[in-house]
């Protein structure tokens, strides 16, 4: 008898550590892994057949040639490990498969050498449980079907799953002002953490230097897809996302320069910026998006000839920021009459110019800031664009999370906007001269089951060598001997990264599909199976 309720109370604290789930959840053993052909078995033969053949790639060198960029990534393949080198951070990722032995150092640097004062960190691939620090990451996180391995996300993402992870099942990422203790231990928790790394490099053990702006050039940035593929054995997947997503942008192009474009805001004076003044922006990768699209950027010499006021902005990158202050003009009317009347020929202009709440900025917020009216004479008064078409529910913005990683949406958004196309999807951008409002993602729309919410372990990843057909349904042995059946997903499922989905009150949005392992009735909720075996257990001890 007291054996018997032994077994029920082991049973009962497997099923609180599920409920418990969140960022604290429990990823497969080794041994699980190995069952359903995610690490390799004692005693079988492996080697890497899904690879990085260079990066970047030939033809996005060739695709961006206009671009001056720095080879940051280098990575290397032998039998059963990978060497990642990122010289940005000056850091060294030895990745090896599960299942097999790690490589010596001697081993190593037959592959690859260890650089002066960088710094080797070894890990096992594919990670199963992994935090990516900054929004911008987590687009390439859904782009690869892998939201079922986040440990816990940023409280400003946008996406579906993500604003459940954090909403719902207390999976929001702290951060060291406001819990530096809470994010010490989920960082811990974490196989691999994607950070934004100086080049002293990254500050945990575990971090991984990843950074997609790093590179100019929108391809040059997408294409770190298959850097963070590398991480989870996502390769072969990651180049058929990227060839598919090079071919959608480079066929985007409208030919249509008559068309020119001016990034504009304006900034309030604060106490670290005493000066009010108009901007226009000319970061590398919004020239180069309108260009890509097929239109011009505006003449910023012909600008500056009309207003000799206009200066460069040097606490930024230089030639990206151009400001032209309010104090030097009688008043803040007469600064944004000059400023746009020097743009008033342009076709289209993008207000970037900040609203906390998106939704509530409209064209008469557009006339205000900018002292106009709707009986303005300028040629850009029926195109004012804004960034912020696509959100969250609490008013983050999309082109801030999932932008970098799908540059053809961008131009896809811009396309639609200013040509006016509606075979085009509606993208990032919205034009408040249509009187046009946010998209909006709500947690709901997530279809992916993720463990942070208690619901499933991470959709198994097939290694290089196994046919897929073959762990199609693996019997998974669960934490605290609790079983759950698993489905494998293919290459095809995964790799279906854009579905439309319908939302409450007829929104529509553009989200991460979800595998048949993820969506699959077949995947059993731990938590259920505990129950069920509890009930047993319960019985049999009456």
């Amino acid at each position: 008898m007291m054996f018997s309720l032994s077994i029920v109370a082991s049973l009962a604290a497997a099923l609180v550590d599920q409920a418990e789930a969140g960022w604290q959840w429990q990823g497969r053993t080794l041994e699980a892994r190995q069952a359903a052909d995610e690490c390799v078995k004692a005693g079988d033969v492996f080697s890497f057949t899904s690879k990085i053949s260079e990066f970047p790639s030939a033809k996005v060198t060739s695709a961006e040639s206009d671009v001056s960029v720095a080879t940051l990534i280098d990575i290397k393949y032998s039998s059963n490990f990978k060497v990642l080198t990122n010289s940005g951070a000056k850091e060294q990722y030895v990745l090896t498969q599960c299942g097999t032995k790690a490589p010596t150092d001697a081993e190593v640097n037959a592959l690859r050498t260890l650089d002066t004062n960088y710094v080797r960190k070894h890990f096992t691939v594919p990670l199963q449980k992994a935090v990516a620090t900054s929004t911008t990451m987590l687009g390439f996180v859904a782009a690869l079907g892998l939201e079922d391995r986040m440990v816990a996300v940023s409280p400003y993402s946008v996406a579906p799953c993500w604003q459940k992870a954090r909403e719902s099942c207390s999976a929001a990422l702290a951060d060291e002002w406001s819990n530096q203790t809470l994010m010490a231990s989920q960082y811990a928790a974490a196989d691999g953490i994607f950070m934004d790394c100086p080049a002293t490099g990254c500050s945990t053990s575990n971090g991984i230097a990843f950074n997609p702006a790093a590179d100019p050039g929108n391809l040059h940035g997408a294409e770190y897809i298959k850097v963070m593929a590398a991480f989870f054995n996502k390769e072969a997947e990651a180049n058929k996302i990227f060839d598919a997503k090079m071919t959608q942008y480079t066929a985007l192009s409208s030919a249509n320069t008559a068309t020119s474009v001016a990034w504009i805001s304006y900034e309030p004076a604060t106490s670290w910026n005493p000066d009010a003044r108009y901007v226009l922006s000319r970061s590398d990768y919004k020239l180069q998006m309108v260009r890509d699209a097929g239109y011009s950027n505006v003449d910023l010499q012909a600008l500056k000839t009309a207003l000799p006021n206009l200066v460069e902005d040097t606490a930024v990158a230089a030639g990206t920021k151009w400001v032209l202050k309010v104090g030097d003009y009688a008043s803040q009317q007469e600064a944004a009459e000059a400023f746009l009347g020097a743009l008033s020929s342009v076709g289209a202009v993008i207000d970037e110019i900040y609203a906390p709440t998106p939704k509530d900025y409209g064209i008469s917020n557009f006339y205000a800031n900018y002292h106009l009216s709707s009986g303005s004479i300028h040629a850009f008064m029926q195109k004012v664009l804004r960034i912020d078409g696509l959100m969250s529910a609490d008013n983050n913005l999309d082109w801030y999370e999932s932008r970098i990683a799908n540059p053809e949406w961008a131009l896809e958004g811009l396309r639609r906007a200013l040509g006016g196309d509606s075979s085009l999807r509606h993208k990032y951008f919205r034009n408040i001269a249509k009187n046009e409002v946010p998209e909006v993602l709500f947690a709901d729309m997530c279809a992916v089951e993720m463990p942070v919410c208690g619901k499933s372990y991470p959709a198994i990843i097939v290694r290089d060598g196994m046919a897929e057909s073959s762990s199609t349904t693996a019997a998974i042995t669960a934490t605290a001997g609790v079983m759950a059946s698993t489905t494998a997903p293919s290459v095809a499922e995964s790799s279906s990264t854009t579905a439309r989905i319908t939302a409450p009150t007829g929104v529509t949005a553009s989200t991460t599909a979800p595998s048949v392992a993820e969506s699959s009735s077949a995947t059993a909720p731990m938590g259920v199976t505990a129950l069920a075996l509890l009930a047993v257990a319960l019985a049999f001890c009456l």
